[in-house]
Parts: structure tokens; C-alpha cells; sequence
């Protein structure tokens, strides 16, 4: 059952609260303080995805979540493939069990082809990563805005927050 945009809002608000991520946005930091919050590591693997399958899959291994990305890409549509990903873990929607990384591993190309055939996500379960993926880019285009980037010293980073800089991220 699909959850209203509101609900996704709430979720995403959630689930990023408290991660203190720079502006601009970057993927591999936000992947790695959700990762470290939840105590399992998010890793991200350029792979060259054969065709018939979706450019980005989330494998929850029993070591980390690996998100597999096009590695024949723009950075712009890695980031976007990463976020879609992310949105269906801060979702919860995974459809296979956990697998090892020695049983990733072990797949030979024929079997780990048919194995992303096979992970395929309802038309409602797609719709809500793509639109918790849309608003995380939305809310960091906003406040890049305002900001162009995060400072690097603390206090100018709490600063740039009190005066508003950060306006419309989390």
C-alpha cells in the first residue's frame, strides 16, 4: 500500500534528522552517517549493470547494505541512483533476504544477472523511493541556496544554521 507524500516527508525528516550533512549535498556522506547512526555500513559499488536491469540495486548483505550503481555514468545520475536506493532502504522495502558478501562474490555473471532480474519493486514501492528520493534532493537544493556550501570551522557551521542558512534542510 502506498504511502502518502506526507507520511514520506515525515519518514524522511526522520530518518535524516540529526546526520549534520555538509552542503552541497554528497551521497558517500550521507550513505556513510546513516550508516554509522544505524551501525551498519552503507556501501556504494560502481559495477557495470548489464542490460534488462534497473540502474541501481540494494543488496542487504550480512556485513553492510550495498547499493550497486551504473558505473558508466554522470556523477548528477550516480547521485540520483544512490539517493533512489537509499530512499528504498529508509523505506524499509527490501525483497531479498540477506545474502553474504562471499555469496555475492561467488555468483558468476549469469547467475548474478538473474538475480537482479529478479529484484524487481512494485509500482508503489518505485513511486516512494523516487518521491523520498525527489525530496532529499529538493530540501538540499533549497538550502544550498541559501548557503552554496557548509562551512568547515563548527561555529561557522552553527552560525550559518542560526541565520537561517541552512533553510529548508531538515
Amino acid at each position: 500500500m502506498r504511502r502518502s507524500e506526507r507520511a514520506l516527508r515525515a519518514l524522511c525528516r526522520t530518518s535524516l534528522k540529526g546526520l549534520d550533512l555538509d552542503l552541497p549535498l554528497d551521497v558517500t556522506q550521507l550513505c556513510d552517517r546513516y550508516g554509522e547512526r544505524r551501525g551498519r555500513p552503507i556501501r556504494l559499488v560502481a559495477h557495470p549493470l548489464p542490460t534488462g536491469v534497473p540502474n541501481g540495486i540494494w543488496l542487504a548483505a550480512a556485513d553492510a547494505d550495498y547499493f550497486f550503481h551504473q558505473a558508466n555514468t554522470s556523477r548528477l545520475h550516480r547521485d540520483q541512483i544512490v539517493i533512489h536506493e537509499f530512499g528504498h532502504l529508509i523505506a524499509g522495502h527490501q525483497i531479498l533476504g540477506e545474502v553474504s558478501a562471499e555469496g555475492l562474490a561467488a555468483l558468476t555473471r549469469d547467475e548474478s544477472a538473474a538475480a537482479l532480474r529478479r529484484t524487481c519493486y512494485s509500482d508503489d514501492r518505485e513511486w516512494e523511493a523516487e518521491m523520498l528520493a525527489s525530496m532529499i534532493l529538493a530540501w538540499a537544493e533549497e538550502a544550498g541556496t541559501g548557503v552554496g556550501s557548509t562551512a568547515a570551522h563548527d561555529e561557522l557551521r552553527g552560525l550559518q544554521r542560526l541565520l537561517g542558512g541552512h533553510r529548508g534542510w531538515l
